[in-house]
């Protein structure tokens, strides 16, 4: 490693894209710091003086311009040698850009391409690694009382055409992907799932395609390697270049187990996994131009390729709606007045979903400036750009409370049809 970049590293320190969530232990209040890349498996928990400095770690502070800074809010003085041994506990973490950073990534991108199979990520720790207790696990997501009940779909028998299923956690949201997997054991499936998931890191082109097969305690999930050598030859090669990202985000890993449930082992499938990454800005901020230009890009040589591929698919978008509370950057816990106004928000806005109005989709977040951080804004935007005209339903929503501070993200059930 270059001595003089890894001093300049350490002399403008700029932080990684890390996720945030406060945590409160009796009259003790901190706030964790982790990777959602998956580069760094550490977690880091800082009290809310030290929390403080980070938004300074912006690549344009020297370290001595965020001691001042430091100074000028609590009157205390933060020594060279403290300043040194925080800036190197966090580069030795993997949670500081630079060169350090980069030859780690280089060194897990390499050996993720040599994988063919992408192993699972979160077994034994989201969800029981045990094929049979794996299998009782899915079945109480159906058979609790907020699951879907037993009565057959009013769609039963019909071809379906795609579903929108929660990001979060299974324990969390088990029975939301229930009440839409329903949907999919209960229609008539094509062979080919297409799932859109919600990247939790940034992708630098907006999408991240991987050919892996894709590893689960109930069997492999096959990568449909036809449509994805289509896609490349259609102009999408570019989607495949930041693969690594799969190495360790669960979007597409949920989805993939919960189709392995319902099908492994009785009928024959494929997917293309496909990781997004966009805000609402990428639509009208100057800056983000240049960038935004990958989604026609990816829209246009997607529904080429689906034309050229000839056979029907059904799509899986992945993704929570709202993120609300201190753990998402807002300053005081959610009141029960702003739980209602969010649920509201979200089922109006998911009205333009069911009639496949992506641009009004887009633009009632765009209006609120997403207010709500709707996470799963890159994937249904991006199926309903690409998806055969349907008709949508919402079959069940819901919430879920993440912190002691009542933080709060809210997530759907749908299916097309």
């Amino acid at each position: 490693m270059d001595h003089a970049a890894r001093t300049k590293d350490l002399e403008y320190p700029k932080l990684r894209h890390l996720e945030f969530f406060p945590v409160r232990e009796g009259e003790t209040q901190s706030v964790g710091l982790r990777d959602p890349q998956g580069l760094s498996e550490d977690i880091l928990f800082l009290p809310p003086n030290v929390f403080y400095i980070l938004q300074f770690l912006d690549g344009g502070h020297t370290r001595n311009q965020i001691a001042a800074e430091y100074l000028k809010r609590f009157g205390e003085i933060l020594m060279p040698n403290w300043m040194d041994k925080f800036l190197a506990d966090l580069d030795a973490k993997l949670f500081l850009e630079g060169e350090r950073v980069e030859e780690v990534k280089k060194k897990l991108a390499d050996e993720y391409r040599a994988w063919t199979v992408r192993p699972s990520a979160q077994a034994g720790k989201s969800y029981e690694a045990d094929p049979e207790k794996l299998r009782q696990q899915i079945d109480g997501f159906f058979l609790s009382k907020e699951g879907p009940s037993k009565a057959p779909s009013e769609n039963a028998g019909k071809a379906i055409k795609g579903i929108v299923a929660p990001h979060a956690e299974l324990a969390t949201a088990g029975p939301l992907y229930a009440w839409a997997y329903k949907e999919i054991r209960e229609a008539r499936t094509p062979d080919v799932f297409v799932i859109l998931g919600a990247a939790r890191g940034i992708i630098e082109t907006l999408y991240a395609c991987t050919e892996k097969d894709f590893d689960t305690p109930l069997g492999l999930v096959r990568t449909d390697h036809e449509f994805c050598r289509i896609f490349r030859e259609t102009g999408g090669g570019i989607f495949f270049d930041e693969e690594i990202v799969h190495r360790k985000d669960h979007a597409i890993e949920f989805q993939t187990l919960m189709l392995q449930y319902l099908f492994g082992g009785k009928k024959a499938f494929t997917i293309v996994p496909i990781l997004c990454s966009f805000s609402h800005l990428h639509f009208s901020h100057p800056d983000l131009t240049e960038q935004a230009r990958r989604i026609p890009e990816f829209l246009e040589a997607f529904r080429a390729s689906l034309a050229t591929f000839g056979k029907d698919v059904c799509f899986i978008a992945s993704g929570d709606l709202a993120h609300i509370g201190m753990r998402y950057g807002d300053p005081k816990p959610p009141t029960d007045f702003q739980f209602n106004k969010t649920m509201q928000a979200d089922l109006t806005m998911l009205k333009h979903a069911e009639t496949g109005d992506a641009q009004g989709f887009l633009r009632f977040i765009q209006r609120e400036d997403d207010a709500r951080r709707v996470g799963l804004l890159p994937p249904l935007y991006t199926m309903l750009e690409v998806m055969p005209k349907a008709v949508g339903t919402v079959l069940r929503y819901d919430r879920a409370t993440v912190d002691q501070y009542n933080s709060t993200m809210t997530y759907a059930a749908m299916s097309f049809y």
